[in-house]
């Protein structure tokens, strides 16, 4: 489960999940800024760049050995390559805008980068 550290200013109560719905210049505005202290920022930085790293080498790792050796292209194999993919677009096409996220302590893509994160996300299956 993916929790957010962003929280837009004005939202309270029980209208906090229409105002997360809603970004700057609608109703109910927002900042995208996060609840995390700056050292809360900087941990969840450290671990997504970790995350992005390992994620994006292994999964290149595991690519390079399916291509290079014949005897590894059985059916089973081809269904963990089929993750490795989809978990290296995630790497490519997730974890950046996270990572940019909390190194600054805010959302910096707007609202359209927002969608675009959540459908890259959901689409690879993150």
């Amino acid at each position: 489960m993916i929790v957010s550290n962003v929280s837009l200013s004005g939202c309270a109560g029980a209208n906090s999940a229409l105002c997360a719905a809603v970004g700057d210049g609608h109703q109910g505005g927002g900042s995208y800024r996060s609840t995390l202290s700056p050292t809360g920022n900087l941990v969840v930085a450290v671990c997504l760049g970790f995350i992005g790293t390992f994620g994006l080498l292994n999964n290149l790792l595991v690519l390079i050995l399916f291509c290079r050796y014949k005897m590894l292209r059985s059916p089973i194999n081809l269904l963990l390559i089929n993750i490795s993919i989809s978990d290296l677009l995630v790497c490519v096409l997730g974890t950046p805008f996270s990572f940019a996220a909390s190194t600054q302590g805010r959302w910096l893509i707007g609202e359209g980068g927002c969608m675009w994160y959540g459908f890259a996300n959901s689409l690879f299956g993150e």
